[in-house]
């Protein structure tokens, strides 16, 4: 096997809500320590859809197979059903594995041992794509999984791949006969006939909603299997569902009688500056919130409120920009231009045609074969007839290799951990040597530039915040999201 997995990989995590922002994510391996018990990675800014990268170190797991579990936090404190990712850890002094496959083994359910399972030979190659029949006559009626890996030229193994399946060794029949009973269980199968019985309508076929009681199960994620049985005694394969137990949420019959905001750093509950309003049920008004001594720049609010009882409610933010001086703008727009990633200065970033009082248009933008694969930011400013230029619009997207280098190299560069509080690590395989390293922030600005490869960067001098970290390569260009906190 010419490639081997590695030991840390790049994950693409496609998680939403249909409401609220997520904030967060937080990942496990194997075991479930229970909601927000996993390792917590900060998501900044809040994204309704989150659809990026991320390294998750995999350092202190034993060498074999192991599974990767992620599941988004909203802003409310909520969590998503978990995404899981089987993956192999290899031996830290493992070399890199040259030698072609030239075989396969497989087994049914129990791991004989490496060597020990069925031997399937193959013509030897850098890779396989075929088929092969796999006997089953001698396997009992019910599910089984079928496991199988490769085995290269040097006798040296791979992880395997598995599929469920199911084996009715009676003669086929056409079931003519109607639905009459259904039963559930959680985890494990008890056995045909032993799980908890479902009262449902005898028919022909079953389409209604089914209440599982999960009442006596622990936090943390499960999985709930249902089958029917026929008027023949006959009962099907079963159906499942992945769900998860989180805390029974309190009934808050208090009414609200505060309200608190703060800008940028939680200064801990109750310590927010007060709003007092009359006790109500709901909050329904606009309160206006002084800025006066923010700095200039981009700010965060937050804002809370708090019931009689004394408990304050989750946050939900906004943010905004402070610009000085401060005037009122009633000259239209005479020019746009955009930039991706560094800001090359007011004016002599690539021109966009509008005019107007506003603007609210889709644009083209052309993204160059050029761009470095992987993360990076759209700018927009516009420029009104008085010659000031507005503050800029930004935007997140992703080159996935396809416009730049497409090349599974860059994606073996490993960046970690993020988030990070003073250094970030790079590796990378022995094939690639680094030219250049860069990170720029969310303002386009080049804060750090290295030219020469290394495998630590100290960022104890750059402030909290989200940067690009740009790597340049003989074998292509690598750009990533990483976050300073």
């Amino acid at each position: 096997m010419k490639r081997l997995i590695h030991i840390t990989f790049l994950l693409t995590a496609y998680l939403s809500f249909a409401q609220g922002d997520i904030s967060e994510i937080e990942y496990y391996f194997d075991t479930d320590p229970g909601i927000g018990n996993g390792t917590s990675i900060d998501i900044d800014p809040d994204a309704e859809v989150l659809n990026q990268n991320f390294s998750i170190p995999t350092t202190g797991l034993s060498a074999g197979n192991h599974k990767l579990f992620v599941r988004a936090v909203k802003d409310d404190g909520s969590t998503s059903y978990y995404y899981s990712q089987s993956f192999s850890v290899k031996a830290a002094n493992a070399t890199f594995n040259t030698a072609n496959i030239d075989g396969f083994e497989y087994y049914v359910d129990t791991d004989p041992g490496i060597g020990n399972g069925t031997q399937l030979s193959v013509a030897a190659m850098e890779t396989i794509d075929q088929s092969f029949n796999i006997p089953t006559a001698a396997l009992s009626s019910g599910s089984h999984k079928l496991f199988i890996r490769a085995k290269n030229s040097d006798g040296t193994y791979g992880a395997y791949d598995n599929v469920a399946f199911s084996i009715n060794h009676s003669p086929a029949v056409f079931n003519n006969y109607d639905i009459t009973a259904a039963e559930y269980y959680f985890g494990t199968d008890p056995g045909t006939g032993n799980a908890t019985a479902i009262t449902i309508p005898t028919g022909e076929t079953l389409d209604e909603n089914l209440a599982f009681l999960t009442n006596t199960l622990p936090q943390g994620s499960h999985r709930a299997f249902v089958r029917v049985k026929n008027a023949n005694d006959v009962w099907s394969l079963y159906d499942h569902i992945v769900f998860s137990v989180v805390p029974l949420a309190e009934i808050n019959i208090a009414d609200i009688n505060s309200i608190e905001y703060y800008f940028d750093t939680d200064p801990g509950i109750g310590l927010g500056n007060q709003v007092t309003i009359t006790d109500t049920e709901t909050v329904d008004q606009n309160l206006a919130i002084p800025t006066t001594g923010l700095p200039t720049g981009s700010h965060r609010l937050f804002i809370r409120v708090g019931n009689t009882a004394g408990n304050y409610s989750v946050y939900t933010h906004t943010v905004f920009s402070v610009r000085t001086p401060m005037f009122f703008n009633n000259a239209s727009i005479v020019a746009a231009e955009y930039f991706i990633d560094i800001d090359p200065g007011f004016g002599s970033a690539t021109a966009l045609s509008v005019s107007g009082d506003n603007l609210d248009e889709n644009l083209t933008i052309s993204t160059s074969a050029s761009l470095a694969q992987g993360d990076h930011y759209l700018h927009i400013r516009v420029l009104n007839a008085d010659g000031s230029w507005s503050l800029y619009d930004r935007k997140l997207f992703e080159i996935d290799g396809t416009l730049g280098i497409d090349s599974d190299d860059l994606s073996e560069i490993r960046i970690f951990p993020i988030p990070t509080s003073d250094y970030v690590n790079i590796k990378t395989p022995y094939h690639i040597q680094i030219k250049s390293i860069g990170i720029i922030d969310l303002n386009g600005k080049v804060v750090m530039q290295l030219n020469n490869p290394v495998e630590k960067i100290n960022l104890s001098n750059l402030q909290q915040g989200v940067y690009l970290l740009q790597i340049q390569t003989q074998n292509g260009n690598l750009s990533k999201r990483i976050i300073k906190n």
